[in-house]
């Protein structure tokens, strides 16, 4: 078997209605030379019966790692699935972001070294999720505009068109966009060379905003890739960001590049 070119990396956390789909929406993808590494914060059993059943589907075997329950430490829990990644390129998904077909195509073609590419999502509301069936998905059905215009935001709207012909346009004079953890690619060498996540932010928030500053001090660029590699938010509730203004003000924008408190440890 040829080493994959890609590692997608899917930070879950229960849902595993949501994972099936997601899991779909990679059987069709035009890419097909990538591995899977679900990044389990912590979830029940239900996860580890929705991965066995699309063992044997892909070009590559899925690979489950998982830590217990206590409470949001993606950060930790994502750095441990990038170490057993075998690929050249990562890319990053949450587990509720079903995928255009296109999806992992445009981050492969669009790889470049020193350069972290960020899209959006189009954010369904919680009627429409309820709706997507797993067929929906293995048919593109999903994908078309008319099947989620009226259950979507203005913004996200434009968001879900097609349009990767925008791509040098979007990147010509900026090199420092926002970095969305749920659709974001690098290469290996790049997350390496920041350290990865900062396991010392637990709780939901910060930890893009902090791997993107990195990134920049690092001498990296971080591009966009939105309106390429799409992809479909499913609609859950969220706990608040449970950060205090003193913890944000110390991770948001930082000086340093590398963390000591990263994949590799001192």
């Amino acid at each position: 078997m040829n080493a994959p070119e890609v590692s997608l990396v899917i930070a879950v956390y229960q849902r595993d209605d949501f994972l099936t789909r997601v899991l779909t929406s990679l059987l069709g993808q035009t890419f097909s030379n990538f591995e899977v590494i679900v990044a389990d914060d912590g979830s029940g059993p239900a996860i580890a019966r929705v991965i066995d059943t699309f063992q044997g589907r892909l070009a590559h075997p899925l690979l489950h790692e998982r830590h217990d329950d206590d409470g949001f430490r993606k950060t930790i829990i994502v750095n441990q699935a990038v170490r057993r990644a075998r690929a050249p390129l990562l890319v990053f998904i949450d587990g509720d972001c079903v995928l255009h077909h296109r999806f992992l195509e445009r981050h492969h073609r669009r790889r470049r070294p020193g350069l972290a590419l960020s899209g959006r999502r189009v954010m369904f509301d919680r009627a429409l999720t309820e709706r997507v069936t797993v067929e929906d998905v293995g048919t593109r059905r999903i994908e078309k505009v008319s099947y989620w215009w009226q259950h979507a935001g203005r913004i996200d709207r434009w968001n879900g068109f097609y349009l990767p012909c925008m791509h040098a346009a979007r990147n010509l004079r900026r090199h420092d966009y926002e970095l969305v953890g749920s659709n974001f690619s690098v290469h290996r060498e790049d997350f390496f060379k920041v350290n990865g996540y900062d396991e010392r932010i637990v709780g939901r928030g910060l930890e893009d905003n902090n791997l993107r500053a990195r990134f920049l001090n690092s001498g990296m660029r971080v591009g966009t890739i939105t309106r390429e590699a799409l992809q479909y938010h499913l609609f859950h509730t969220a706990d608040p960001m449970p950060h205090s203004r003193d913890f944000i003000a110390t991770y948001r924008f930082v000086d340093e590049a590398r963390t000591p408190y990263g994949i590799e440890k001192k």
